[in-house]
């Protein structure tokens, strides 16, 4: 299976680099396999990639802050989700990889409706357009 480890905090085009991991164990209890369908580059993925970001996990490492992906399996006792449902990966489940292990009750399901692209995006970035614009003293009808 395909990933995109983390070699070393610097400069992302040199610490970055896709590796062949091992496939994720079946799902323990709580938990979901995810087949990861899109999990874009945002910013805060290049900055935790140098270094600087408040997430600084154990390397080498899969990163990826989000993404979106199809319940491939679920563990024992989750009963929210299940297989073929389509979900947004929680923030901490790095996203670039193939395959993940996400605890369940943190997945977010999504409408079919809504694509798998757009769904990708929608767990760090809503919220930060959210806050700056709740932190702005913004003129009425901006």
């Amino acid at each position: 299976m395909l990933a995109i480890h983390l070699t070393q905090f610097g400069e992302p085009e040199r610490s970055l680099k896709v590796v062949d991991v091992p496939e994720p164990s079946a799902p323990g209890a709580g938990q979901a396999l995810i087949q990861v369908e899109y999990a874009p580059l945002d910013h805060h993925d290049l900055l935790l990639a140098k270094g600087v970001y408040p997430v600084r996990p154990e390397l080498p490492s899969v990163i990826g802050n989000e993404g979106a992906g199809t319940v491939l399996a679920v563990g024992p006792g989750v009963t929210r989700i299940r297989p073929g449902d389509t979900v947004l990966l929680p923030f901490g489940t790095f996203a670039w990889s193939e395959r993940v292990l996400a605890e369940a009750p943190k997945l977010t399901a999504v409408d079919r409706s809504i694509s798998l692209e757009q769904a990708a995006m929608l767990t760090i970035n809503p919220t930060t357009a959210g806050l700056l614009l709740e932190s702005r003293d913004l003129p009425a009808g901006s």
